[in-house]
């Protein structure tokens, strides 16, 4: 009798998901979720100050005191997408979703120069002291190679 209880709770669950999950997967507007600029993350240090990118922010420290946040900056939030990419979307035609992290990401200090690394674009920013953005770039993508031949 036990197995029969069994085998009713795994069929209504099967029965369950098969309805509910069409359901609900209908109702969000966006095909896909937003990028995921909270994931994007990164660390370095340069002279006296170290600058960390976290939260949609890069904020720069003073070494000698970790615990204020010196000056800081907010990334742009990146275009909203398309209506090619929406069709492509809806077709199903899309690139498979990236790795949770978000897209390649980092931070390089040169000279008087901050690199920031997120996604496609790279912006730079003064330092010490960062202010804003002084400049944004859009990296090329990359032409990948036949797999057929």
């Amino acid at each position: 009798m036990n197995k029969c209880r069994i085998w009713i709770v795994v069929v209504m669950t099967f029965v369950l998901n098969a309805v509910a999950g069409p359901a609900f997967s209908g109702q969000t507007e966006r095909p896909f979720p937003p990028p995921p600029m909270m994931g994007l993350s990164g660390i370095c240090v340069h002279g006296e100050y170290l600058y960390v990118m976290a939260g949609g922010k890069i904020m720069e420290y003073s070494l000698d005191d970790l615990t204020t946040v010196k000056s800081s900056v907010d990334l742009p939030k990146p275009a909203p997408p398309t209506s090619a990419q929406m069709e492509a979307a809806k077709s199903g035609l899309m690139p498979p979703h990236p790795p949770m992290g978000g897209g390649p990401h980092g931070l390089w200090p040169a000279d008087n120069v901050l690199y920031v690394l997120a996604g496609p674009m790279v912006y730079t920013c003064t330092i010490p002291g960062l202010s804003s953005i002084q400049a944004a770039v859009e990296l090329q993508k990359p032409d990948l190679p036949n797999a057929g031949r």
